[in-house]
């Protein structure tokens, strides 16, 4: 590793720029044991307390699934910056710990960083795999009070809580209040519509989205057919497939 050489050959220390970018180049390697070597560096010159530092350790611990060691590193941040809590929130939500994503989230409200899209994002997915409606209602209730435009990414998210939750009708006026939508807007409103055996519904919004000219990908496809079963949704699942067989033929020919 090119750090490891750097130490050997120097007789200066690396600043925390270099430290940081060596625990980045550790993370995206999936280097764990050369990421444990540049942490005990880090901890025998006193580096442990810089921001950059230690949100690039709890990335990487992170990411190596050891939350333990991830929570350690920013427990022993004095300063944390968005980047900081955003790491450390999605940390937890993608290792399967939901509701202590959702402590730290209310740990950071009570701080003077303001949650970004991505941490909110997050957080409304630890609430979409708890089924945790009330949380998910607090939390939206506070994007709403903060007075500033909603992320689509954000409204996405919002959307498929809501579904989840079984709240099909609120999840469908999110969607039809954004201006902007994206394709995930729309795949997103159409698997809450199937989950909820909503099939006829699931099968209409997928043809006028075909209509307004969106490409819907493999996914949408396979949600809308298997929405299908129904006899009054047939008609609309043939055209579903028809679609899907004329998607598949155009691209071949691309």
């Amino acid at each position: 590793m090119v750090f490891l050489e750097f130490l050997r050959s120097s007789d200066e220390n690396p600043n925390e720029y270099i430290l940081a970018s060596a625990i980045r180049a550790c993370t995206q390697l999936g280097g764990g044991g050369q990421g444990a070597q540049v942490h005990g560096f880090v901890v025998k010159t006193g580096f442990c307390q810089d921001v950059y530092v230690g949100t690039s350790l709890i990335d990487f611990y992170a990411k190596n699934g050891d939350m333990d060691e991830a929570r350690m590193a920013f427990d022993g941040l004095v300063e944390k910056t968005a980047v900081t809590w955003t790491t450390i929130i999605t940390g937890h939500v993608k290792s399967g710990r939901s509701e202590v994503s959702l402590q730290l989230f209310n740990q950071m409200r009570e701080t003077h960083v303001a949650p970004d899209k991505y941490v909110l994002s997050s957080v409304m997915s630890a609430c979409s795999t708890l089924e945790f409606l009330e949380g998910g209602k607090q939390i939206h209730a506070y994007v709403l009070r903060r007075g500033t435009e909603i992320d689509v990414s954000v409204t996405n998210v919002l959307i498929d809580f809501y579904a989840k939750c079984g709240k099909v009708n609120t999840a469908r006026n999110l969607f039809d209040k954004v201006v902007f939508k994206n394709i995930i807007s729309w795949t997103t409103i159409i698997a809450g519509y199937m989950q909820n055996s909503f099939n006829l519904e699931a099968t209409v919004l997928f043809s006028e989205m075909a209509k307004l000219g969106w490409k819907p990908d493999g996914f949408a496809c396979a949600s809308v057919l298997t929405s299908c079963g129904s006899l009054e949704a047939l008609e609309n699942g043939r055209q579903v497939y028809a679609y899907t067989i004329k998607a598949t033929l155009s691209m071949t020919i691309l």
